[in-house]
C-alpha cells in the first residue's frame, strides 16, 4: 500500500513519478478499513511504501493498526528519514516484519545520480546500520537499469556478511522520468539472471540471502534459484491472485507496479473485500486464456502456466499485457543458452 506519494527524492526509475502527495490521500480511518478487509480475506502481510512512507505524519499510527490486526508490516524506504529516533520507534512497532532500504549503487556517484538526491547513498547505508542497531530486520532492494548494471558485483561486496537480505528487481519504463537510455536490453536482463545464479552458488544464505523479484525469470534451461525460495518455480504473475495494491488515495490495482490506468476501483466507494471478491475484477490473471497471448509468448510451451510473466514488464517491453521480451526462456530460445561471459 502507498502511504503517500510525497517523496524527498526524484528517482529516475520511479514508476509513480513520486514527489507531491496525491490529491485527497487516505486518512488513518480509511487505512484501518482496508487493513480490516485484508485481515478478513486472510491477508498475511502489508507492505507500506510511497513515495517515501515515513513522510506521512501518521505513519506510526497507521502501521500500528495493521500490526494489531495480525498483519505483518513491511516498509520500503529510501532511508533519508531514518535516524535513531525513528529506528527506535520502528523497533517498538506492533507486527513489524522488516524494513527494506533502496540501495541502487555501491557508491554515492551512482546511487545519488539515480535518486537525484545528494547524500542519499550515505543516508541509505546509515539507515541500514541504524535499523540493525535497534534489532530491526533490515534488507536492501536494488532496482536495476543500465545506469547501475555494472554496480551489482560491488553492491554484493557491500552487502555480504552483514545479515542483510537483498532483493534485485528490474526497472520498468512507466515513470515520467525514465527515458529509453536507462532501460535494460534483453541481453542485460539475462546478465542479471546470470549474476543472481552465480551469487547464489558462491554465497550461502547466511552470508547473503539474495533473490530476484517477480519480474526476474522465467523457465531457463540453465539459471536456477532466482526467486525468493530455493528451487523457485514460476507459476505466473500473482497480481490480483495473491497480491493487491492500494494507492494512497484509495485506488485498487492488481499490483502497485502497474500504471494508474489499471485501477479497478476505489476503497472510498467500495470496500476492498467487495472488489477482491468481484469476479469481473483482475481479469488479466483470473480469467486468463492462453489464446490471449501474443508474439513469442503465444507459441511458448510455458505460456499457459507463465501468462507472459510480470505484467508491468510486458507493458514496458511490448506495450501489451500478453507478450514479454524480458524472459530467460525466450532469450535462450532466440539466442541460445548464454552460459559464458555474461556474469558481472
Amino acid at each position: 500500500m502507498e502511504l503517500t506519494l510525497a517523496c524527498n527524492a526524484r528517482c529516475i526509475h520511479c514508476g509513480s513519478t513520486a514527489g507531491r502527495p496525491r490529491d485527497d490521500e487516505l486518512d488513518p480511518a480509511a487505512f484501518a478499513s482496508v487493513f480490516a478487509d485484508l485481515a478478513s480475506l486472510g491477508g498475511e502481510e502489508v507492505c507500506l511504501l510511497g513515495g517515501e512512507p515515513f513522510l506521512h505524519p501518521q505513519w506510526f499510527e497507521i502501521a500500528s493498526d495493521a500490526g494489531k490486526r495480525g498483519l505483518g508490516v513491511v516498509f520500503i524506504t529510501n532511508g533519508a528519514p531514518v535516524d535513531r529516533t525513528l529506528a527506535k520507534r520502528l523497533a517498538g512497532l506492533p507486527g513489524l516484519a522488516r524494513v527494506a532500504v533502496s540501495v541502487d549503487g555501491a557508491c554515492a556517484e551512482v546511487h545519488d545520480g539515480i535518486r537525484r538526491r545528494r547524500g542519499s547513498f550515505r543516508e541509505a547505508t546509515e539507515a541500514l546500520s541504524l535499523l540493525q542497531e535497534r534489532g530491526v530486520e533490515a534488507g536492501a532492494i536494488t532496482t536495476v537499469m543500465r545506469d547501475n548494471l555494472e554496480e551489482l558485483p560491488r553492491l554484493r561486496d557491500l552487502l555480504a556478511g552483514r545479515d542483510l537480505g537483498w532483493q534485485v528487481q528490474v526497472a520498468g519504463n512507466a515513470g515520467g522520468r525514465f527515458g529509453e537510455e536507462h532501460f535494460l536490453r534483453p541481453e542485460d536482463f539475462y546478465r542479471v539472471g546470470v549474476f543472481l545464479h552465480e551469487t547464489r552458488k558462491a554465497f550461502s544464505v547466511e552470508e547473503l540471502p539474495v533473490a530476484g523479484a517477480h519480474d526476474v525469470g522465467y523457465f531457463s534451461s540453465f539459471l536456477e534459484d532466482y526467486g525468493e525460495k530455493p528451487q523457485h518455480f514460476w507459476r505466473g504473475c500473482p497480481a490480483g491472485i495473491e497480491v493487491v495494491g492500494v494507492t494512497s488515495d484509495g485506488g485498487v490495482k492488481a499490483c502497485l507496479s502497474l500504471p494508474d490506468a489499471f485501477v479497478e476501483g476505489n476503497v472510498r466507494r467500495r470496500p476492498l473485500a467487495d472488489l477482491w471478491r468481484d469476479p469481473d475484477r483482475f481479469a488479466r490473471n483470473r480469467r486468463f486464456n492462453p489464446s490471449q497471448l501474443k508474439g513469442f509468448c503465444a507459441s511458448c510451451e510455458y505460456g499457459p502456466l507463465c501468462r507472459a510473466g510480470c505484467m508491468e514488464l510486458c507493458l514496458s517491453t511490448t506495450g501489451t499485457p500478453w507478450e514479454n521480451r524480458f524472459c530467460f526462456h525466450r532469450i535462450e530460445t532466440e539466442r541460445g543458452p548464454r552460459k559464458g561471459g555474461l556474469g558481472l
